[in-house]
């Protein structure tokens, strides 16, 4: 029974200094890093690659979850884009962009045979930034029209530079990718 008791202390003791050592690890934003942020949203010159595209998980996605033709170290619901060519640029007033697309697409759409990825070179409309105080993230919102869809664009980028780009479309399911930002 002693051998219980201590045994049970022992572990009580270890799962305490277990959880007190998984507290808080966030680091520190500098006013560097801060003021970077700042001038890189500012100056409407940017460029993000992604590293992973999370598209909506449905019925069409779930049927592709064995057939073999997802990138190595993916899953339905998590593309692996390491090595694959995908950037959105924001040069000014204008988006260009080659994302990769992982989903469906709407009975609306013409597939005309060609490349099914987000491919545009266009004018942003309703372009819009909002400083969020509490992460101190920005995030960038706007429109794009291609020949055959709406795009509406939710851009987030952290002091880190890390981003998360949320993607609606007129024609499509919503996908998310996630990356880096830096100047071109």
């Amino acid at each position: 029974m002693k051998f219980i008791y201590k045994g049970f202390c022992v572990l009580i003791v270890f799962g305490f200094s277990l959880l007190s050592s998984c507290g808080s690890s966030k680091t520190k934003v500098t006013p560097e890093q801060l003021n970077q942020l700042a001038e890189l949203v500012n100056d409407k010159h940017f460029e993000i690659v992604s590293d992973r595209a999370y598209p909506q998980v449905t019925s069409g996605m779930a049927s592709l979850q064995n057939s073999g033709i997802l990138p190595q170290g993916s899953t339905i619901n998590q593309i692996n884009l390491i090595g694959n060519v995908n950037y959105l640029r924001i040069v000014g007033d204008s988006i260009y962009a080659e994302l990769p697309y992982f989903g469906e697409r709407r009975m609306n759409a013409g597939y005309n045979g060609s490349d099914t990825s987000i491919n545009m070179e266009t004018m942003l409309q309703n372009y819009s930034v909002e400083a969020n105080s509490k992460d101190h993230s920005y995030i960038i919102s706007f429109d794009a029209k291609t020949q055959t869809e709406l795009l509406w664009f939710t851009i987030t980028i952290f002091p880190n530079l890390n981003t998360s780009i949320l993607l609606n479309s007129s024609t499509r399911t919503p996908i998310r990718y996630s990356g880096v930002v830096s100047t071109r």
